[in-house]
């Protein structure tokens, strides 16, 4: 880690404040659309090498219908792909600044691969024009980028899997050391099964329940659209709660809280909705019902999220309040250099400390006698060599001599606080 320090700034207290709901909003933002993403490009790809060369197949327009119907515009996987997971890799460089981690580097390398995975998509998508003329092109174009997408959210569970788990990261440095990490197999699984299974779901809804995107379909072939994505996304909800708990079984220990299994109650709730609904879809041929399907499964993703996200601050709770008193060293470094700053720029103007000390010092302090603070002839020969050290007590008082109260923060700026240490000082001399 400690060569990416170069790329990355420590956080700010006011930033780290900030930084768990940046990452929820990344993940409200990415995870939907990666989902639909990755499962229109598996779908695609496995009907496509289902159909072979044969244009004409059913299997072909299946291909052709899922790569078209949940993959969006090449602006979309710009902003919605490859931007938030760049800004993640960005937050969780400061995050883990100057930890014993391989976060941040997995996350480097998932974000290139999602950018190398996004363009291949994009590329099989267009060339479903030209599969004619060169179709092992098209459809190798189509296996590479969901070889790279796969792989990329392997590396991303890795990272996220790590996250949730402060007492490896001074171990693992390579991906290698978590190929059989239960955690990372659960979480990956689970994504791809989520992924798999919102893409079916979203399937159905855009041919047929989204009005802006219907289109005339031949019966025969809409109804065996509807059966298929339908039956697929019924399949996959229904192993739903075993890569749930095989998610929860697999935490850390620190990572659990009452929030993490009162949210992944919530989540087996609305799965067992999803599928009792799904079912009445496909029984009773009820399409409409298409529409609550797609609604809940997207509140499912968002508890799913929002669960993942107490795991994570309850893993990283101690490495989070190192970072808050980190930062507020820092804060206090930067704040003491730029009062010497000031205090080597400022020239101070004795009549202005004369009034200071008339309107402000005045009332609790006389030089011959001490009245609710200590005399100044007393005080000042103490600070005659350290002239700086009064400058700082004026600038931030604190109690001293038992015998008297604490002086109260003044409120002065610069240029009066110089000013009327200079004044004090004059006196003193004059005294003499």
């Amino acid at each position: 880690m400690s060569f990416l320090n170069n790329f990355f700034l420590p956080p700010s207290t006011d930033h780290l404040h900030l930084i768990k709901y940046i990452i929820l909003l990344i993940y409200f933002i990415h995870i939907p659309f990666i989902s639909l993403l990755l499962g229109g490009t598996f779908f695609s790809v496995f009907f496509r090498l289902l159909a072979g060369k044969d244009q004409n197949s059913r299997f072909w327009q299946v291909s052709r219908d899922f790569i078209e119907t949940l993959v969006f515009r090449k602006t979309a996987g710009i902003i919605l792909g490859v931007l938030p997971m760049l800004a993640l890799t960005l937050i969780e460089g400061q995050i883990f600044y100057d930890a014993d981690a391989t976060i941040v580097k997995f996350m480097m390398i998932t974000t290139v691969l999602v950018a190398i995975s996004i363009s291949l998509v994009y590329f099989y998508q267009s060339t479903f024009k030209i599969a004619e003329v060169k179709p092992n092109v098209q459809l190798a174009s189509g296996v590479i980028g969901l070889f790279t997408i796969l792989l990329a959210y392997f590396v991303f569970s890795v990272s996220t899997s790590l996250v949730l788990d402060p007492g490896r990261w001074a171990f693992v440095n390579s991906i290698w050391k978590t190929l059989f990490s239960w955690n990372v197999i659960a979480r990956y699984k689970h994504f791809l099964i989520a992924a798999l299974a919102v893409s079916s779901v979203a399937f159905f809804f855009f041919n047929f329940n989204w009005r802006e995107s219907k289109k005339e379909i031949a019966p025969e072939y809409a109804s065996f659209l509807k059966r298929l994505s339908a039956g697929i996304a019924l399949t996959l909800t229904i192993i739903q709660p075993l890569f749930l708990f095989w998610n929860l079984i697999t935490l850390p220990d620190q990572a659990l809280s009452m929030a993490v299994f009162v949210l992944l109650i919530l989540a087996l709730f609305i799965v067992l909705l999803i599928c009792l609904t799904l079912y009445r879809l496909l029984s009773e041929n009820q399409v409409e019902l298409g529409k609550n399907v797609f609604i809940m499964f997207i509140i499912l993703l968002v508890v799913m999220i929002i669960n993942d996200h107490y795991a994570r601050e309850n893993a990283t709770e101690n490495h989070t309040y190192l970072l808050v008193h980190r930062a507020q060293d820092v804060e206090a470094q930067i704040e003491a250099a730029h009062a010497q700053l000031l205090e080597s720029s400022v020239e101070p103007d004795l009549k202005l400390g004369e009034q200071v000390y008339n309107t402000q010092c005045n009332a609790c302090h006389h030089f011959e006698e001490s009245l609710v603070g200590p005399a100044y002839n007393v005080v000042l020969p103490k600070y005659l060599n350290r002239q700086e050290e009064l400058t700082n007590f004026i600038r931030n008082p604190y109690k001293i001599d038992q015998n008297y109260p604490a002086m109260p923060k003044l409120g002065l700026n610069e240029k009066e606080i110089q000013s009327v240490v200079a004044y004090l000082f004059k006196r003193l001399e004059e005294s003499k």
